[in-house]
């Protein structure tokens, strides 16, 4: 099971080649993969987008790579064939200035200096297979190294769920030993409210008849159950790995509808308290499932 955020980086060289890349990753509700490539590796792009949609299932991931050329091999080149050229110009170009001005015009270094273009740079030389070459281990060192980093963060974050679904199991057991508590709290006060009304003896048959009714309608086994299957599943979901976030998700939302039952059906005082701890564990459950992939 892997978790939303993490960083990895990688660094590969191929010749006069250095590629290194970057990868930090975020919570995202889908994969959102923003690229930062050099012109040089841009023609990279669609394959790297594919590269990540492959091993990322969602979040927000930014990729960045740099691109640097060793020294010795991008120093300035003099290309014969342009220095050939620059040299016919400018004897032609003196020829016609001596013929107008009759004053021989000498050819010097510093003319040639000024040609644009008779130096080329060694990187222009680079072809997209070396490129390619030196990016790829790289790429997929950083891509190694965020994945692990998620993974990682992944484990703690089943280790934490796992120690909060214990909790909701221990609160809720304790709900289930104040459940003839509250049926007998809910009687009580059934019977108070009766002889207030009437100012007097209660009608035996009558009061058990609107005690049961009350019992019933206070009565949250139904929930305690229900509540106990949805944390077996949800264990369940953990042991199995994988992307169970959705899952998760739904889990969450149903223990969320039974805790609120339980706290809405029965005025014990106990049980409220226990229910309002239950809510902050779902809710912590909550927060925790949104950093899981």
């Amino acid at each position: 099971m892997l978790s939303m955020t993490g960083f990895g980086s990688g660094e590969a060289t191929v010749g006069p080649v250095t590629v290194t890349v970057e990868m930090r990753a975020v919570n995202h509700r889908f994969l959102d993969a923003s690229l930062k490539l050099p012109t040089a590796l841009q023609f990279l792009e669609i394959e790297v987008r594919n590269r990540l949609k492959d091993r990322v299932a969602r979040g927000r991931v930014t990729c960045a790579a740099t691109l640097a050329i060793d020294p010795a091999a991008s120093a300035p080149k003099l290309e014969p064939a342009r220095l050939e050229a620059a040299l016919a110009l400018l004897r032609d170009a003196a020829g016609r200035l001596e013929k107008t001005t009759g004053t021989p015009q000498p050819i010097g270094l510093d003319h040639l200096l000024r040609v644009p273009d008779l130096f080329m740079p060694a990187q222009a030389d680079l072809d997209r297979d070396q490129l390619k070459a030196a990016f790829d281990p790289a790429f997929e060192a950083a891509l190694s190294g965020l994945e692990a980093m998620k993974r990682q963060e992944g484990q703690k974050l089943v280790a934490e769920m796992r120690e909060r679904l214990a909790a909701i199991e221990t609160g809720l057991a304790e709900v289930e030993t104040l459940v003839p508590a509250a049926a007998e709290e809910a009687h009580r006060k059934l019977q108070e409210r009766l002889a207030e009304l009437l100012e007097g003896e209660v009608e035996p048959q009558r009061l058990a008849q609107e005690a049961a009714f009350l019992a019933d309608k206070a009565n949250i086994n139904e929930e305690c159950e229900r509540l106990a299957i949805h944390l077996h599943h949800y264990r369940e979901a953990l042991d199995g790995g994988g992307q169970v976030a959705k899952r998760l998700n739904f889990l969450l939302q149903e223990m969320h509808r039974e805790v609120n039952t339980m706290g809405s059906k029965t005025n014990l005082m106990a049980i409220t308290q226990l229910v309002i701890g239950l809510k902050d564990e779902v809710e912590s459950l909550r927060e925790q499932v949104q950093n899981l992939e």
